[in-house]
């Protein structure tokens, strides 16, 4: 048993396409793109994700997604209306997270995360811009909400 484990090294790493070593599940998919990628063997592999995310970490996705399409936008044209709607999904996400009237906590929160986002992209990259604006936004409304406490 020792030398089948040893030969096949099952439940460790195989050989993948070139030198690089792949877990051994996933060995069958790795000559078919096309398989893998209509697969959930990944997905099925992960345990340790929590069954219910929370929703700053929800928020945090959600603008991370939406920014991913302000790079598609910037390099399609005439696609003025979609930059535009960047911008509006965005502050809904947010509003929606932050509430009516926007609760203090949630306020601070969904602005560290939309800064730590657009801190984290160069300065050039379009989807900086869209989460500078609503980083602007967040803080204008934190001032106002600070002014009326």
């Amino acid at each position: 048993m020792l030398l089948i484990n040893g030969y096949t090294r099952f439940g460790r790493m195989v050989e993948g396409l070139g030198d690089e070593e792949i877990p051994w599940w996933i060995a069958p998919y790795v000559r078919d793109f096309a398989a893998l990628a209509k697969s959930s063997a990944l997905l099925d592999d992960q345990h340790s994700e929590p069954a219910v995310e929370s929703a700053l970490v929800s928020l945090t996705r959600r603008l991370a997604q939406t920014a991913a399409v302000a790079h598609v936008a910037a390099n399609v044209r005439g696609n003025e209306d979609l930059i535009a709607g960047i911008g509006a999904t965005m502050a809904a996400d947010i509003d929606e997270y932050c509430g009516t009237p926007p609760r203090p906590r949630h306020l601070n929160q969904a602005g560290l995360a939309v800064s730590l986002l657009a801190a984290s992209l160069a300065a050039n990259d379009p989807a900086k811009l869209a989460l500078v604006a609503q980083a602007e936004r967040l803080q204008k409304l934190r001032g106002q909400i600070s002014a009326t406490a």
